[in-house]
């Protein structure tokens, strides 16, 4: 059941519920045009599910321990103390001397890109490790927190979340067999938990940045910026969840707000089939390259009000291709997860169910931007394909090691 296919259709029924709660005056109404296609697209998407579900392509398997991660977490951070020498600061102790350094500048060009990709495939390796035995457990435990550091040392809120996410898929991925409406209606709390401290957190961060002297808790300036209904204002409903709902729907209200106001300027051509596959299929470390080069420039999409900027993985397929470029990116991402996923189950990797979790990672987060040209997101998809295919097993001559694999074959 824990497929990407039921991730995206749960992620975007989440987006249009929260929709249809109406608490901003901000959001325009959802055209048919745009209803009719998430329609069609959950639909394809259950039929591509119900396969790898009936099917049971993708089940949990064990990995377990070896002394070798011990040196290839140090080595990790070894990466970041020379990229500390590099910068001499991380953007975590810039804030603390009032100096100059985003996450976004942070790190040793191309070599931060593999760095910090890696830590987090790596991450999900040792939480999978955590799920699969107890031996070792606590060590495993202490090598993940450690790989967890580096996010907060380089203040890259966004490479935390996603680390976390794909260890909920991978959680899930294990017990998917086992969830019953005692743990939904758990987790439902802790998520209902979760949404009002994030309503808390992000009071303070933008009293804070707006200087509003007023409590950090104060919540009327984001209800502002959201355009608030005066009916949520006098609801009952904790203030703080209108950071949840804006962050959830906006971006489908910034696609809906492109949809109604943008005009193509010219007839679609050969150029601009070019320009879409190069920008919305290819991770951004390529194809900003090939932006420069060929001075490529994407038209702006709209959007409600400028504070919020995410309009889903759709909006610039859309001001690409039309709905061409939607159909094309929605055909894209769902050929692309099948083909990924039965690629590794071919190949019987061990590194399957983390495949799949980043997989999941991408299309939850399609309801915001387009993961598979984020790089820190997408490049991590390669790590599962490349060491399975250059594994010690895949090394060893086939005669040599039939024995040994025959005796291995159920880890």
């Amino acid at each position: 059941m824990i497929n990407p296919y039921f991730i995206y259709i749960l992620s975007f029924l989440a987006v249009l519920i929260a929709y249809l709660f109406r608490w901003s005056n901000l959001f325009p109404d959802l055209g048919l045009p745009l209803i009719l296609f998430l329609g069609s697209s959950m639909v394809i998407a259950y039929f591509f599910g119900r396969t790898f579900m009936r099917e049971k392509i993708i089940t949990f398997n064990k990995i377990y321990y070896k002394k070798h991660l011990e040196l290839v977490t140090y080595g990790i951070l070894a990466g970041y103390v020379l990229e500390f020498i590099y910068h001499r600061n991380f953007p975590l102790l810039a804030v603390f001397t009032k100096t100059q350094l985003s996450y976004t500048e942070f790190g040793i060009p191309t070599f931060h890109v593999l760095l910090v990709t890696f830590n987090s495939f790596f991450s999900l390796y040792l939480f999978q490790i955590i799920l699969s035995e107890s031996n070792r457990r606590k060590l495993a435990i202490s090598l993940f927190v450690l790989t967890l550091v580096p996010s907060i040392l380089i203040l890259n809120r966004g490479m935390l979340l996603i680390i976390l996410m794909s260890c909920v898929f991978i959680y899930l991925i294990k017990y998917q067999s086992g969830i019953t409406l005692k743990k939904i209606a758990g987790l439902t709390v802790l998520m209902l938990i979760g949404l009002y401290l994030f309503g808390v957190v992000g009071n303070i961060r933008v009293n804070n940045s707006y200087q509003t002297n007023t409590s950090l808790f104060d919540n009327s300036l984001f209800l502002q910026i959201g355009g608030a209904t005066d009916e949520f204002k006098e609801s009952l409903i904790p203030k703080e969840y209108f950071w949840g709902y804006i962050y959830l729907a906006s971006p489908l209200a910034n696609l809906q707000e492109t949809i109604n106001n943008f005009t193509f300027e010219k007839d679609v051509n050969f150029f601009d089939s070019f320009v879409f596959a190069i920008t919305q299929t290819l991770p951004d470390f390529i194809s900003k390259r090939v932006v420069a080069l060929y001075s490529i420039e994407i038209p702006p999409s709209f959007q409600i009000t400028p504070e919020l900027n995410v309009s889903t993985a759709f909006v610039q397929p859309f001001v690409i291709l039309g709905w061409v470029g939607i159909t094309f990116y929605t055909l894209f991402a769902f050929l692309f997860a099948f083909f990924y996923i039965l690629l590794l189950k071919k190949l019987n990797s061990k590194y399957m169910v983390i495949g799949v979790a980043i997989m999941n990672s991408i299309f939850v987060f399609t309801t915001f931007s387009n993961m598979f040209s984020f790089t820190g997101l997408s490049f991590q998809l390669v790590y599962p394909v490349l060491f399975t295919l250059f594994s010690e097993k895949k090394l060893i001559p086939k005669a040599v090691n039939d024995e040994d694999n025959f005796s291995n074959s159920g880890v």
